[in-house]
């Protein structure tokens, strides 16, 4: 059997309306050097039904005999590709215009020593109680009636992302997994983790070759809603932490200044504390002089700001 040139991974969960838009994006694409792998997780057989009344034969589906779990399904979907391209695709985002993939894979085309390739996003609100459908609208989003927004790295993150591939450390503006492409070199999602598990698997590509190629141009739309897996995480849920931590550890980040100073700003944020500093490799010098501009910004000058708030007065900055 000869090797495709893109394998599209689709983990499904319980969603067969999302599953069928975004396979009718993909039917559309003017790309078609592709294999589709659908790896179902679901606790129903709507999407099986889906998919033997569709006609789609073209499509590698598996339903999981138990249901694996988020990250475990994402890489069972992984696992399963053959083509020299890898696209990951959640189920609830879908292809923005006939010429998406086309457009990305023509990215590392064009870039042979890059490893991956991202693009901008339509952000698009859905409600949830949707019934999914294809169609023009307003906004570019392939969604008539959706609110929706575009969102790109923008050139300072990727100058950044550029000079140092660790800085992918200090933010992810790369975006969703859905938004990238990538050469086959055997990354997976790490399974220990959890909030940050897109982060993790741009890790192990970059790690192994750090050049990358991106536009900012919309090719993808991620479908938002209150059910999505890294909407389960507050803002101080120490899962977060633990994330930010165990990648520190897993790419020995601690030889990265930035990286480190970051480290310490999130143990301050935790208040995780002095000895865990200390193992990060934090010098006692470096925590006490953190931690005392931390107090004074987010104790001092935020219980300041709230009285000025109360009496009308505009906030001072630290």
């Amino acid at each position: 059997m000869d090797i495709p040139k893109v394998s599209i991974c689709i983990p499904a969960y319980n969603n067969a309306a999302e599953v069928k838009r975004l396979l009718e994006s993909i039917l559309m694409q003017t790309f078609r050097d592709l294999e589709i792998i659908l790896t179902d997780d679901s606790t129903n057989e709507e999407i099986a039904e889906l998919i033997k009344s569709s006609g789609w034969e073209d499509i590698r589906y598996i339903h999981n005999e138990k249901p694996l779990g988020h990250i475990f399904n994402w890489n069972k979907s992984l696992s399963e590709a053959q083509g020299e391209y890898i696209k990951i695709m959640f189920s609830d985002d879908w292809f923005t215009a006939p010429d998406s993939l086309e457009k990305m894979v023509s990215l590392l085309d064009r870039a042979p020593e890059a490893s991956l390739a991202f693009c901008g996003t339509m952000q698009v609100m859905l409600p949830e109680d949707e019934q999914a459908v294809q169609g023009d609208s307003a906004d570019g989003s392939g969604q008539p009636g959706k609110k929706a927004y575009a969102r790109a790295a923008e050139d300072w993150y990727t100058d950044r992302l550029a000079e140092d591939y660790r800085n992918l450390f200090l933010g992810n503006e790369i975006g969703a997994p859905s938004a990238t492409l990538y050469r086959a070199c055997g990354a997976m999602f790490d399974e220990k983790s959890n909030w940050a598990s897109d982060m993790f698997l741009y890790f192990e590509i970059l790690s192994r070759n750090p050049r990358f190629v991106c536009t900012q141009e919309p090719l993808i739309s991620i479908g938002i809603h209150e059910a999505q897996y890294t909407g389960m995480f507050e803002e101080k849920d120490l899962r977060k932490f633990n994330d930010t931590l165990y990648m520190y550890e897993k790419y020995q980040l601690r030889e990265s200044q930035a990286c480190r100073e970051y480290m310490l700003r999130q143990i301050l944020k935790f208040r995780q504390g002095w000895e865990t500093a200390g193992q990060c490799g934090i010098s006692r010098g470096e925590y006490l002089k953190q931690g005392i501009s931390w107090f004074w910004e987010n104790t001092v000058l935020g219980y300041w700001n709230g009285a000025m708030h109360k009496l009308g007065i505009r906030k001072i900055e630290g």
